[in-house]
């Protein structure tokens, strides 16, 4: 079997890797609360929205049983604790509702203010 010839690469051209190092290092910068998810007060506090909420809010309204996999932020904290972690702003979601419809409905929100 034939071998495949090698790839001429500039040296200026960056791996997926470290593309995705690089990326990931900006949304750090850009946004420094994104680290409090992996803090012990949060792991808790989506624990307890899991225990009083077990099911897909969202779903519920719509008469389906789905397990809840995310706890969704009713309103946006950018970055205020006490919004972060108000339990009165934390809803049980199901993940395709989280990735679809929560994060098209944050969209809007941000064209509207701009």
């Amino acid at each position: 079997m034939p071998t495949r010839p090698p790839l001429f690469r500039p040296s200026q051209y960056k791996g997926k890797q470290q593309r995705d190092r690089e990326h990931d290092a900006k949304r750090r910068e850009a946004k420094p609360w994104r680290a409090w998810y992996k803090r012990p007060a949060w792991q808790a506090a989506r624990e307890a929205q899991f225990n009083r909420q077990p099911l897909c809010e969202r779903c519920l309204a719509a008469g389906r049983l789905e397990p809840a996999t995310v706890v969704n932020h009713r309103k946006p904290h950018h970055g205020d604790w006490s919004l972060f972690i108000d339990p009165a702003n934390h809803e049980s979601t199901c993940k395709p509702h989280h990735d679809r419809d929560i994060q098209r409905e944050e969209r809007r929100l941000v064209v509207k203010e701009l």
